[in-house]
């Protein structure tokens, strides 16, 4: 096995948090005002990666899980809920990252998981010794289902106990040794929850407020322009304005004038991240993305970011 790599840090920008994500594909955008924060822990290798992240604000996450590798999710406190993949997942549930699938997910300030990757051959392996079906068979392209209580329960239990054994700074613990048998006691421990009879969890049905809130969300994300119109939203939706303000305060408790400011916010926000200061880069990226009156802008993105423009420009 490889020398493992291990990550604990603490971040306060939520693009260098998925800068530090192992292997991960992400893109966050920040939903709320408010200053970001965030713990981040991964310990692992090219076939094996134990994870816990913990969010300090109301985020939307797409991206994709570890190539190569199966993904799984398991909420490190069971009174918590997120919105995944269209489903609602609550602690109680086992998330299953679909392999070359997108991630899309709307997290809270209470956002605080486990993302674990093992490779497909590794489980197989296991499953083989086991004499149990292969992986792909156990899971039977489930993304989510209702585990035995006590099961998941004593393996969140166990997992909380190895993110102890790691932040506790021994080398013992961030070994290549600690890290097979983390591996192994990993496997175990998923296979016998996925082989025991469970229950899947359904979708919920799309009602006429959630298309239309799904049209309008791509719509925002695809468009080429930044000066887009609530009036435009409902056409492109096909629902009054009233609904779709119903549709975007159930999902996000913002409006769609609110949540197209945000993004267009974010838009600017990952500009800056990326260029060089100089004279003139802050009204040229505000303009570029139709802010106009500068004064407005930085406060607004002052509210939003709890940091000036200039501040994140710096930041680099």
């Amino acid at each position: 096995m490889d020398t493992p790599f291990f990550i604990h840090q603490k971040f306060t920008d939520f693009d260098e948090l998925c800068c530090n994500m192992q292997n991960w594909n992400l893109d966050y955008r920040q939903l709320e005002a408010g200053r970001f924060s965030s713990e981040l822990l991964m310990f692992g290798s090219n076939t094996m990666i134990f994870g816990r992240e913990k969010l300090g604000r109301r985020l939307r996450q797409t991206g994709a899980s570890p190539l190569g590798l199966i993904t799984f999710g398991v909420l490190a406190n069971p009174k918590t809920c997120i919105r995944w993949r269209g489903y609602d997942v609550s602690g109680d549930m086992l998330c299953i990252f679909p392999q070359g699938g997108e991630l899309d997910s709307i997290t809270h300030d209470d956002f605080d998981v486990f993302p674990i990757s093992i490779s497909e051959e590794t489980f197989n392996q296991a499953c083989a010794l086991l004499e149990l079906p292969d992986i792909a068979t156990l899971i039977n392209n489930i993304e989510v289902f209702r585990c035995n209580p006590e099961k998941i329960s004593e393996l969140r239990s166990w997992l909380l106990s190895v993110y102890h054994n790691l932040i506790a700074g021994a080398e013992t613990f961030r070994s290549a040794l600690y890290l097979k048998q983390l591996e192994q006691g990993l496997i175990n421990r998923l296979i016998r929850i996925l082989a025991e009879p469970h229950h899947p969890v359904s979708m919920k049905p799309m009602r006429k407020r959630d298309k239309a809130l799904l049209a309008a969300e791509n719509y925002i994300a695809e468009s080429g322009s930044d000066q887009i119109t609530i009036a435009e939203l409902c056409l492109v939706a096909n629902v009054s304005e009233r609904t779709l303000e119903y549709a975007f305060r159930e999902q996000y408790n913002l409006t769609p004038k609110s949540y197209t400011l945000i993004h267009r916010m974010n838009n600017v926000r990952k500009q800056l991240r990326k260029s060089n200061p100089g004279k003139g880069v802050i009204s040229e990226m505000a303009q570029l993305h139709c802010f106009w009156h500068m004064g407005q802008f930085s406060a607004d993105y002052k509210k939003i970011f709890a940091e000036l423009p200039s501040e994140t420009l710096k930041a680099l």
